[in-house]
């Protein structure tokens, strides 16, 4: 067989290429090239355990901010941060949303979700504190002009402009944090404008917010990620103070609340889940979270254990921080850094005795001894103990029978359904 000549075959090379990357030139009858954002990945398993239905109206966002209050909420959110920048996001982050009238607290989630609040973050096909995706916009945003369509009423596609044009938009500007809000609030704002449009275009996910478009582009392929950007909203704005009280549930005598903020909270995981290949049975329940987030106490109660889990005979030892931190993290057994909460329900119906535990935590604020009430701070999510699994706190409940569902006394606060 003869080869091609290397021109002809490079030039076959570069338009299979063109076509991988573009995809159709008219997709499902659309006058624009399908954006989509490149190098994402679906877990299949995450989206079969909660649904758009499964998730209450989302808060209102208050119809004046305080800049100061707002700059506390982001730097809670975000955690460490150098003391001068809450306060200069901030100013990008209402000063960019007022612009392009959209909501900061969703910029701000979008900021902590995507990109860690980092500038300079890379990930998703995207980069900067956004994780804006360039080449999904190329086509459609040029000289400082982003053009996009909606159908009208009689079912034609309009052409609509939005000027973006006070900076490049360029790979390396956008890791600059004011241009990329800017950029940011800019693009949601065209995305909030078509994405009824999009949506009856294009077969989508079943999803809540027009916020999916920024993650996946024409074609939502999933809702976790909007869930997750839609979590760190509420905590945003239960640290601004926009939220009232949080939420509490009456059962078993006792008064709960919820383990981790910006409730509901997704159960990754059940009791009775297999672990180390079947080695062993979950004891307890998975709630997807964040490394550093803060871990309260679900009711109030007395710290009973404070300490770290050792494999084989030594199990746990108690400790205080200080000698928690001294402990080397490859020689922890599988519930890593871990507290426990003696609480006494005195309501009717309640057991003598119930006991909360938190374990794979990063930090520990504790110690033996500590009275606690109902939403204290009790250390932050971590990793440590496991091996393979993201950060995400492991929550277990006990009483005089034995082991709890976790996931059934706090059902509400905690939402997801095992998958089958």
């Amino acid at each position: 067989m003869r080869r091609l000549p290397a021109i002809l075959a490079a030039s076959m090379a570069l338009l299979l290429l063109g076509e991988a990357f573009i995809g159709p030139a008219l997709a499902d009858g659309a006058p624009w090239r399908r954006r989509r954002r490149p190098g994402v990945t679906i877990n299949h398993r995450a989206e079969s355990i909660v649904n758009p239905a499964d998730w209450p109206a989302e808060p209102r966002t208050p119809d004046t901010i305080d800049p100061e209050r707002f700059a506390r909420a982001l730097r809670e959110l975000c955690g460490w941060m150098p003391p001068s920048r809450p306060a200069t996001y901030t100013e990008y982050f209402l000063r960019h949303a007022e612009a392009f009238e959209v909501d900061p607290f969703l910029l701000a989630a979008l900021a902590h979700r995507m990109g860690r609040c980092r500038s300079d973050a890379e990930g998703m096909g995207g980069l900067g504190l956004t994780l804006i995706p360039s080449r999904m916009y190329w086509d459609d945003l040029r000289g400082g002009t982003y053009r996009y369509h909606v159908r009208g009423p009689d079912g034609q596609w309009i052409e609509r402009s939005l000027e973006l044009d006070r900076y490049p938009f360029s790979g390396p500007r956008l890791q600059r944090p004011e241009e990329n809000i800017y950029f940011a609030a800019g693009l949601l704002s065209a995305w909030r404008e078509q994405h009824q449009s999009v949506d009856a275009t294009f077969e989508q996910h079943a999803h809540r917010h027009y916020v999916s478009h920024f993650i996946w582009g024409d074609r939502v392929r999933t809702d976790r990620s909007e869930d997750r950007i839609l979590t760190d909203r509420r905590r945003m704005l239960q640290y601004y103070g926009a939220t009232g009280t949080p939420r509490t549930l009456s059962r078993l005598g006792e008064t709960w609340g919820a383990p981790l903020d910006g409730e509901p909270r997704v159960v990754s995981s059940w009791i009775g889940a297999e672990r180390d290949g079947g080695a062993r049975n979950h004891r307890g329940v998975d709630v997807e979270s964040v490394l550093g987030e803060p871990v309260r106490a679900v009711a109030a109660g007395r710290v009973n254990f404070a300490g770290v889990d050792l494999p084989g005979h030594r199990n746990s030892e108690g400790m205080t921080p200080a000698e928690i931190e001294e402990v080397p993290r490859d020689s922890l057994g599988a519930g890593g850094r871990y507290v426990c909460v003696l609480h006494h329900p005195e309501g009717e119906g309640g057991p003598a005795w119930l006991r909360s535990c938190y374990m794979h935590l990063e930090d520990v604020n504790v110690r033996h001894g500590d009275v606690l009430e109902r939403g204290d701070l009790i250390g932050t999510v971590g990793r440590t103990g496991m091996r393979r699994s993201a950060p995400h706190l492991h929550l277990e409940l006990h009483g005089p029978d034995g082991l709890m569902d976790a996931s059934e006394v706090l059902s509400g606060i905690l939402i997801g359904t095992p998958p089958e």
